[in-house]
């Protein structure tokens, strides 16, 4: 892949505010009508000594999200759209800048990323994961997960010592389900939703890669979750301290409801008996107009 430059796309500023206009639009295609989180998925793992060279590319499933070693130095995990079609990035390493660099899974469970010229015994590292050390009994690698997930561990998932907390959702938020932390993103048939380390919810659509939503949630001080709470209100707390409330749809009092990622382009809280064709909308993001 030659790619040579991140987008800014995971620093956007977007200011939009939560819009209210109620246009349900059409079902989700990829929505079973349950709530649900998205699996895993297949893997590629880099073994200790594997290396991923300058414009090489990790891919466990064609379609499916891949780990990019760009030309520039920079590594990035992207969120695959439509053929031919703009990618998402969801993580990056910050060493662009460095043309013909590399990365490496080393022996001693650090996964580096050298410059061109650089290596264990010659140095040259400019990031790494800090995972260097005895890990079950001496096995480690790093792996990509069709869901996005970029991580070094042991045997098991389980065993996971670094990660970029990447994990694709599923495009239908219910309360039962466990919060969004920063990094998840979930995807319909024309657009990506992604929760920003920056603390900011933003939509981009598939056909340019332009961010059409946000909740303006960007530099807030502490760290943000994204949570339907039981009453059906759709909000971004702080994860600590006392829980204050950055965002919200505020759509409380309707036990049961729950969010949808539509393939209309629109994010949608529905009452529990409503949903697309039935009606029983409470908020929108009234983007099915802009994809």
């Amino acid at each position: 892949m030659h790619t040579h430059v991140l987008r800014r796309a995971l620093a956007t500023l977007l200011t939009a505010s939560a819009m209210t206009v109620l246009v349900p639009g059409a079902a989700s295609a990829a929505d079973p009508g349950q709530c649900m989180t998205s699996a895993g998925g297949r893997t590629s793992d880099l073994r200790p000594g594997d290396r991923l060279a300058s414009g090489a590319s990790l891919v466990p499933t064609p379609g499916k999200p891949e780990l990019v070693m760009q030309p520039d130095g920079n590594l990035v995990v992207y969120a695959v759209g439509n053929p031919g079609g703009p990618k998402l990035p969801l993580w990056q390493s910050g060493t662009y800048g460095n043309p013909g660099a590399y990365a490496l899974m080393q022996e001693d469970g650090n996964f580096v990323i050298y410059k061109k010229d650089g290596g264990p015994q010659t140095g040259g590292g400019i990031w790494h994961t800090a995972t260097y050390g005895d890990r079950d009994n001496g096995y480690v690698s790093a792996s990509l997960r069709d869901d996005g997930t970029f991580m070094v561990s042991g045997r098991s998932a389980v065993d996971r010592y670094w990660s970029t907390d990447t994990n694709e959702r599923h495009v239908r938020v219910c309360s039962t389900d466990m919060a969004w932390m920063r990094g998840y993103w979930a995807q319909s048939a024309t657009v990506w939703l992604v929760f920003q380390k920056d603390n900011n919810l933003v939509m981009y659509r598939k056909s340019d890669g332009k961010a059409i939503w946000g909740s303006g949630t960007y530099g807030s001080r502490n760290v943000l979750e994204l949570e339907l709470g039981d009453g059906g209100d759709l909000a971004l707390r702080e994860l600590w301290q006392n829980r204050t409330v950055r965002w919200h749809t505020g759509t409380a009092g309707n036990s049961g409801a729950y969010a949808l990622l539509q393939d209309d382009g629109n994010f949608v809280v529905y009452k529990k008996t409503g949903g697309p064709g039935k009606g029983g909308a409470l908020w929108a993001s009234g983007t099915y107009n802009k994809v």
